[in-house]
């Protein structure tokens, strides 16, 4: 066996996708232990997928991201803007923020 195919660690699981990496963490949804480089790939395809399947946007269409500064709206914000790129959705996004003070 290899040395580079070999898990950095007695016991320690490869990805189910690459099958060359260390599993980085196991998916609740699908008990796969995946990588981290697949755990975005794979993330961001089913999110791709859901949006295609439901028809949830309309190239043109204009697109607010409520922002709070937490972590949820910002993974929101960077996953909806890279796949608006990467598959030409056609989407004006922008970031929504609302100061209650």
């Amino acid at each position: 066996m290899e040395a580079d195919t070999k898990p950095k660690k007695p016991g320690a699981r490869l990805c189910c996708v690459c099958n060359q990496r260390r599993a980085a963490l196991k998916r609740p949804k699908t008990l796969e232990q995946i990588c981290r480089e697949f755990f975005y790939a794979v993330f961001e395809e089913e999110i791709h997928q859901v949006i295609l399947e439901n028809k949830l946007f309309k190239p043109g269409e204009r697109i607010a991201i409520g922002a709070s500064g937490g972590k949820d709206s910002t993974v929101l914000a960077y996953v909806l803007s890279e796949l608006n790129r990467r598959h030409n959705y056609g989407l004006d996004l922008f970031i929504l923020s609302i100061d209650e003070v």
